[in-house]
């Protein structure tokens, strides 16, 4: 993520997003409140279905405002259950996939697995709002639930 600027204004709204998630039991600034480069969310892992340990999970949002696309990267990572993801637009990798893509891995896989997203939303903190759906409702239920 090399292009663009991260926009302290609009990390305020996303981080508003991440504390209306239930699962979301904190959100940070990253490096800290001035710099605001990303940000950080410790996830319940109880309120996760299903629970996968004592451990949290951590979600992390990277924006960058960037036209035609903006380029963010929204990732999740469970220690629990070995399991990471996440949804990239524009980082320059996996270019066949389109603008944007999703990608998980899980402890059964030596690497991670890639695949296409096209998206419902299109402001910054709608996009939000459905990867955190799509997390918590469909991706952790299927991925981790096998565990």
């Amino acid at each position: 993520m090399n292009r663009g600027a991260e926009n302290p204004a609009l990390y305020r709204t996303l981080k508003d997003v991440l504390e209306r998630q239930a699962e979301v039991t904190s959100v940070r600034f990253e490096p800290d409140a001035i710099q605001k480069r990303y940000l950080a969310a410790a996830i319940d892992s109880q309120r996760v279905v299903p629970p996968t340990g004592s451990e949290s999970p951590q979600l992390e949002v990277h924006w960058k405002l960037t036209p035609p696309h903006d380029e963010f990267r929204i990732d999740y990572a469970d220690p629990n259950a070995e399991f990471h993801c996440g949804w990239h637009q524009d980082d320059d990798d996996h270019d066949d996939l389109g603008a944007a893509h999703f990608q998980y891995q899980t402890a059964s896989m030596e690497t991670p697995a890639y695949e296409a997203v096209v998206f419902e939303a299109a402001s910054p903190p709608k996009l939000l709002w459905e990867c955190c759906e799509d997390l918590f409702n469909n991706v952790i239920p299927d991925y981790t639930g096998e565990l």
